[in-house]
């Protein structure tokens, strides 16, 4: 399992972001967030968990936000970002840290509510694996949801991807996996849903619980 499965990469790039793409209190709202938490997601179909951890610090101005993704495979994905910008982002791939390399990651105005995010880069594996990523994201819809007994607004976000898996030394050796997902992020909650098309496939995760940090 190579592919990671975070919507928010780091940024190397000098491009200045005017405002954050999901607003905080829809993404990692302060209200849940004053201690770390643990977000444990439940995909519908296999009843498989997985987990994402989150610790939310601010100093003045500055939000950091640092998180990790894991479940029962041999990857976790973790990332720090700072105002809503990805400062190291991390593929732990059987107990091997790979850290990528950013080639953008920047938002546009394009008339849409949000804008268009637009992310990049790379992770030299090891001599014969390079797993690279271009995802753009943007608004796509309010509505609302129950959970846990109660209706909550949410923002949905529309992500497209392609991800890579090559060998520098053979051109021939090559995997793309083409993957559209929604993201719901509900107000004072965080994100409660997402679901992923992936090459004809469907794959639907639900916010199970939230629970305090081991």
């Amino acid at each position: 399992m190579f592919l990671c499965t975070s919507l928010f990469f780091c940024s190397i790039l000098n491009y200045a972001q005017s405002k954050p793409f999901v607003p905080l209190e829809y993404e990692y709202p302060e209200s849940v967030l004053n201690s770390p938490k643990t977000y444990v997601y439940k995909n519908i179909a296999t009843a498989e968990l997985s987990f994402k951890d989150i610790t939310l610090s601010k100093k003045q101005n500055t939000v950091i936000v640092i998180w990790k993704e894991y479940d029962d495979s041999p990857l976790i994905d973790s990332s720090i970002e700072v105002n809503d910008k990805g400062m190291e982002h991390y593929l732990i791939m059987n107990g091997q840290l790979v850290k990528a390399v950013v080639t953008e990651d920047s938002l546009y105005s394009d008339g849409s509510r949000l804008g268009e995010k637009r992310q990049s880069e790379y992770f030299n594996v090891n001599s014969s694996l390079t797993i690279s990523a271009a995802i753009k994201s943007r608004f796509f819809k309010d509505t609302t949801l129950d959970w846990q007994g109660k209706t909550v607004s949410c923002i949905v976000v529309q992500s497209q991807s392609k991800i890579q898996m090559s060998n520098p030394n053979n051109t021939t050796q090559q995997q793309e996996l083409i993957s559209n997902t929604l993201f719901y992020f509900a107000k004072d909650i965080g994100l409660i849903r997402y679901s992923s098309e992936k090459n004809g496939e469907l794959f639907q995760w639900e916010l199970l619980e939230i629970r305090k940090m081991k």
